[in-house]
């Protein structure tokens, strides 16, 4: 009996804990990092469990920083390459006038610096990592951002058969903020406007001054799609 009694509490105490912790370790080399082993006594069996349970926790941390890298590496590179075909596409389509070929060329020689700059930023992995965002911020003329923006998709815009339409006001007040960072804004904001709207559809930028709140608020609409809520 004693025998007996010994056994079982051998299979109840270290066999099956560590049955459990052999799947739990698996699942967590399967991508599962949300599983999680249920510690049952203070003992060595018990630390493992935590270690375990911690070591999962750690994973899914790398995985979600993983994700969130690649998911802004390709807005971040897409903002410079969007800008470059836009315009190479514009000069392509039709042979421009000399202003509008040296504003297009001035933004590729410019979106291309920019592309570098991007690319030498991911080089040094540790800002991203830490999720450090430089700012460059300046007085600006905001409407001359959103204007190299909307401008820059008219032709796609003619070739899918959607209509771009824009109002452009006379004059803005300066606005202080990133240059860069806000045409990456416009430039994104435009380009999926765009995707999901329908052959025959409408997009309409505006961009007005709100005294009551103190603001320029700039609007794009389309009749596309939408976004759930």
């Amino acid at each position: 009996s004693l025998v007996i009694f010994s056994g079982l509490y051998f299979i109840r105490s270290i066999v099956n804990p560590v049955r459990e912790l052999s799947e739990t370790a698996k699942k967590i080399a399967q991508g599962d990092f949300n599983t999680k082993i249920e510690k049952i006594h203070d003992d060595e069996i018990g630390d493992l469990c935590d270690s375990i349970n911690d070591m999962a926790t750690e994973l899914g941390a790398a995985e979600r920083l993983k994700n969130d890298f690649i998911s802004r590496v390709s807005h971040e590179l897409r903002t410079p390459l969007t800008a470059i075909k836009g315009w190479a596409e514009t000069m392509q389509y039709g042979v421009p006038d000399r202003i509008t070929l040296e504003k297009g060329m001035s933004v590729i020689v410019s979106e291309s610096s920019r592309l570098t700059g991007i690319v030498e930023e991911l080089l040094d992995f540790s800002k991203l990592q830490s999720g450090r965002l430089t700012m460059q911020k300046q007085k600006i003329d905001i409407l001359a951002e959103v204007d190299e923006a909307v401008y820059m998709f008219k032709e796609r815009a003619f070739s899918e058969g959607k209509h771009l339409l824009y109002d452009e006001p006379e004059i803005m007040p300066p606005v202080y903020g990133d240059r860069n960072r806000l045409k990456q804004v416009f430039i994104n904001v435009l380009d999926n406007a765009l995707k999901y709207t329908p052959e025959g559809g409408m997009v309409g930028v505006q961009v007005y001054q709100d005294f009551k709140e103190d603001m320029i608020k700039i609007i794009v609409a389309d009749n596309g799609c939408g976004i759930a809520k």
